[in-house]
């Protein structure tokens, strides 16, 4: 049994380098993704590549975003 199927994961920084690693691993083990990050674009096309995977645009530098 996964522990971590039916989990669901938010990873900052998604939508390149170690962030969608990270997307894409936790996708293999059945966790849902949710990428953050300030490309929108980028987001999108990142999870549009990983199943059960949804993009929010977000600065963590910006306390109003």
């Amino acid at each position: 049994m996964n522990v971590l199927a039916g989990r669901r994961a938010v990873i900052t920084g998604g939508g390149t380098g170690i962030g969608l690693a990270c997307a894409r691993r936790l996708a293999v083990e059945g966790v849902e993704t949710v990428l953050m990050g300030r490309d929108l674009d980028r987001l999108r096309e990142a999870a549009g590549g990983i199943e059960a995977a949804s993009a929010i645009r977000c600065d963590v530098t910006d306390d109003d975003s």
